[in-house]
């Protein structure tokens, strides 16, 4: 961002109230806010606060600002529950919450003509549940209808924000069963049946996966989900044909896809599947050409993601390619939208064929998708694949490319870290992985492994040592694979080796061997106990 604030403000306002505000989503004011604020850049929050000080008397660089605040805050803690989520990080994520619901309470007072501010106010609160209602009950009572409102108050109340299912059921049987006919609020019954699979499944994480998981989610999915809460989501469906379509669709698509992405919820939701192609006027059979009329391509992309989550990986691709048949003859809003409808598509294929580990038909697809628009959270998935080629050039490439348009995509840092240590470009490699090995990404572990590895083939053992006793996760059974705690006990048990701190290294490597059959670690285990033993007699 350039300190241009006449123009800042003149490109937010044309987007403003050039957004279509619906029922579903305020599109596209939400890309541009989201868009905006993603971003590392060290001078981007002076400048923010630059621009609200330049615009006093604006709610836009307000709204900008907050949602910055939202997302640097939601990156500092990353996804895990609380309790798994290192002491620091949790308080720099509150201490950017409170700034971000700050800057919304001084918006709504400047301007409260804008759904998305409520909206983003409503999601900031769910971490301060002392406020939550009175910023709930506010927003509605301005947006009675916007649905993600709602939907987000939801979410809210599951168990593991302190809510229970109970509540869940209460609050949507206030808000849409006692909404008119034909209310787009309807549609809570289908989020509400997503929540609920969620909740199972997080609550059955206790038991070992397997049968008794399995059992655990059978038996608690028979009590949450009723024949009335699936009468009431069958109702629901049935606005397709008394609401905008297109808007409806993507709800619908939001909504489902998230219970897809739970393995675990995925395996309920076949019967849901059919009842959504059946009021959408589509179906969900893979040889659809003895079907007639327009079917919808969200359908096709929902069915098609269901056969992924199963590992059917070719009906899936087979699914996606009728998905890119039925967009063809779907109307769009805008030549946009139907850009990003095709984008997204493209995406879903090219993760398919990243499952299937044809990394160079992935490529051809993840490029297609980001030439039309679709720049994500997934840009990493192009260099994931070079690298897996062993085109550790054109991985660094799009690693870079990646990291330019998200510098939070920690993914991206994983591999370009990754791609400099094969390229042997080792002091750039330590600083993206010590960068995402103090994150809170999923790939942390592998990036202290990665780090201690080129710490050992540098002879620099203390330098290994110091990093594997600085990221004290490495040994937690509750943070990681027992894989990867044997070989950081492995690890360490070198370090302690070459440095001749025997007792540590006999410790380390006996850990190992409890966590993981690595034959490295039963050979030093030998030699420790030998040389332990010949100090011994020497005493």
């Amino acid at each position: 961002m350039q300190a241009d604030y006449p123009t800042a403000d003149k490109i937010s306002k044309e987007i403003r109230t050039s957004s279509r505000i619906t029922s579903w989503r305020d599109h596209p004011f939400d890309i541009f806010v989201t868009t905006i604020s993603n971003t590392d850049d060290p001078n981007f929050e002076s400048r923010l606060n630059d621009w609200v000080e330049h615009d006093k008397n604006e709610a836009l660089p307000l709204i900008v600002r907050a949602q910055y605040f939202y997302d640097k805050g939601w990156f500092k803690r990353g996804a895990k529950f609380a309790s798994k989520t290192r002491a620091d990080h949790m308080l720099e994520f509150e201490q950017y919450m409170q700034k971000a619901l700050a800057d919304c309470e001084t918006a709504i007072k400047l301007n409260a003509s804008n759904p998305y501010i409520y909206h983003l106010r409503t999601k900031i609160v769910r971490i301060f549940p002392s406020k939550f209602k009175t910023a709930f009950d506010e927003a509605i009572s301005k947006y009675p209808s916007y649905f993600p409102i709602y939907e987000w108050a939801i979410g809210t109340l599951t168990p593991k924000w302190g809510g229970s299912v109970s509540s869940m059921n209460a609050f949507v049987d206030k808000f849409a069963g006692h909404a008119p006919e034909g209310s787009p609020l309807k549609l809570l019954y289908l989020s509400l049946y997503r929540s609920l699979l969620g909740a199972v499944s997080t609550a059955c994480l206790s038991y070992p996966a397997g049968d008794s998981r399995a059992a655990c989610n059978a038996s608690n999915m028979d009590k949450v989900v009723t024949s009335e809460l699936k009468r009431h989501v069958e109702s629901a469906l049935q606005l397709y044909d008394h609401v905008d379509q297109y808007e409806f669709s993507l709800a619908v698509e939001d909504i489902v896809s998230q219970m897809l992405g739970d393995k675990t919820a995925a395996v309920y939701t076949g019967p849901l599947l059919q009842s959504i192609a059946s009021n959408m006027h589509s179906d969900t059979q893979l040889d659809d050409t003895k079907s007639t009329g327009n079917k919808n391509y969200i359908v096709d992309k929902l069915v098609a993601l269901s056969w992924s989550q199963q590992g059917f990986y070719d009906n899936a691709l087979t699914k996606y390619k009728q998905a890119l048949n039925n967009l063809a003859n779907t109307k769009f809003p805008s030549e946009e939208d139907k850009d990003l409808a095709l984008s997204s598509i493209y995406e879903a294929i090219a993760q398919t064929y990243e499952r299937k580990r044809q990394y160079a038909d992935m490529i051809v697809y993840k490029d297609a998708a980001t030439a039309l628009g679709g720049r994500n959270e997934h840009d990493h998935w192009t260099c994931f694949a070079y690298y897996q080629l062993k085109q550790y050039d054109d991985a660094e490439r799009t690693c870079s490319d990646a990291l330019k348009y998200n510098p939070r995509n920690i993914s991206a840092r994983y591999w370009r870290g990754a791609t400099y240590r094969e390229m042997g470009r080792t002091d750039d490699a330590l600083k993206d992985l010590i960068a995402v090995a103090d994150s809170e990404g999923s790939f942390r572990t592998s990036a202290a492994i990665d780090i201690s590895m080129i710490y050992f083939k540098r002879d620099d053992n203390r330098s290994a040592l110091e990093i594997l006793n600085k990221y004290q996760y490495l040994y937690d059974p509750d943070l990681n694979y027992r894989y990867q705690i044997a070989v950081a006990y492995n690890n360490r048990c070198y370090a302690y080796m070459q440095l001749g701190q025997l007792q540590n290294a006999l410790h380390d490597c006996t850990e190992s061997v409890k966590f993981g059959s690595i034959p490295d670690a039963f050979r030093k285990l030998e030699q420790l106990n030998g040389l332990l033993k010949v100090e011994k007699t020497h005493l």
